[in-house]
């Protein structure tokens, strides 16, 4: 007479998955969390400054996706302001580039007949109301809101 042993086999599948988290007020897209600033209209440089000064950046514009969850926020809160965004040609006259990380620009949304430089004097590009927020450049000293990014922090869910 033959004997089997049959025993269960019991386990468990324990998945982690990453998820963005960001500071309150500010919104997750991607990789990344927006602050849009609209309490004090600063210059572009002053933006960068209080960018940095939360751990963030003016935002870089990267991909066609974030561009449009950018514009598309501006249009649902039905804000007519401009916002600044870190790209500007300071450095060299028609050559933009993202000031804070050094990158050349690789996807762009320049409105019509821009980037024009108009009387020499903008070098600074900003999300343009009314032309539906396409990318203008305009006059760094101009006092607009501005949008701060930085990178959304990853909290691991254990699911399991």
């Amino acid at each position: 007479m033959r004997y089997y042993l049959v025993g269960l086999v019991s386990f468990s599948i324990v998945v982690v998955v990453s998820a963005g988290v960001c500071p309150d007020g500010w919104l997750h897209n991607g990789g990344s969390c927006y602050a849009f600033i609209d309490s004090e209209p600063e210059g572009w440089i002053e933006a960068m400054f209080y960018c940095s000064t939360v751990k963030a950046k003016l935002v870089e514009v990267e991909s066609v996706s974030e561009n449009n969850f950018l514009k598309k926020h501006l249009q649902e809160i039905g804000t007519t302001a401009n916002y600044w965004i870190g790209l500007s040609d300071i450095i060299n006259e028609g050559h933009y580039i993202w000031q804070t990380t050094q990158d050349n620009v690789d996807f762009s949304d320049w409105a019509t007949g821009e980037p024009n430089d108009l009387g020499h004097t903008e070098d600074c590009a900003e999300f343009y109301h009314p032309v539906s927020f396409q990318w203008n450049d305009a006059p760094c000293s101009t006092k607009s809101n501005f949008i701060c990014e930085k990178s959304s922090t990853s909290v691991p869910d254990v699911i399991g």
